[in-house]
């Protein structure tokens, strides 16, 4: 049985991502925790921004990237994508980390916010990445972003939903990791 671990989107926790074992990295009980072994890293928006910043060359694991943050932005910038996509697309108050991990979560999110996603890419084997895109998601992995994407020839599936996790995501997922 391969293993396979999810790092959650900002704020959410792991369960919310249905049966995956992962990292609850918006917890600040959880802070310091090692990314353990796995054969399947599935990485979440900003989840892909922790998992790449802890990147060891020598894993041979594969990377599942769910709507990561590509293109580079400013911090008032990332700010204002986060406003529009909580005031359009929102997150489920049952689906966030507890209040009293909130200020841990935005300092880690400003610290994820400056990881180079395509530099970190570009060092891992291409066949052992693959992105996965909500076609709707107009806040972070947006059509600039699938540009950036395709010129690095880097393997995009793109599936009917927006930023956050979702049935559609949860099936590419399931699909990549059974095949």
């Amino acid at each position: 049985m391969q293993k396979v671990l999810i790092f959650p989107g900002a704020f959410q926790w792991v369960k919310n991502y249905g049966s995956y074992d992962g990292v609850d990295i918006w917890l600040k009980e959880k802070s310091g925790q090692e990314i353990p072994m796995a054969d399947y890293l599935i990485g979440h928006s900003l989840g892909a921004s922790f998992i790449l910043s802890h990147y060891n060359s020598n894993s041979n694991c594969k990377f599942i990237l769910i709507n990561p943050l590509i293109k580079k932005r400013s911090t008032i910038n990332s700010l204002l994508c986060w406003l529009k996509f909580l005031n359009l697309e929102g997150i489920r108050s049952e689906k966030k980390v507890p209040k009293e991990n909130w200020l841990f979560g935005f300092i880690q999110a400003f610290k994820l916010l400056k990881v180079d996603i395509l530099g970190a890419i570009q060092k891992i084997p291409k066949e052992n990445v693959i992105i996965i895109r909500g076609k709707n998601d107009v806040f972070f992995c947006d059509e600039e972003s699938v540009k950036i994407i395709k010129n690095n020839n880097i393997t995009l599936i793109e599936v009917e939903s927006g930023h956050d996790w979702n049935e559609k995501i949860a099936e590419a997922v399931n699909k990549f990791i059974n095949k």
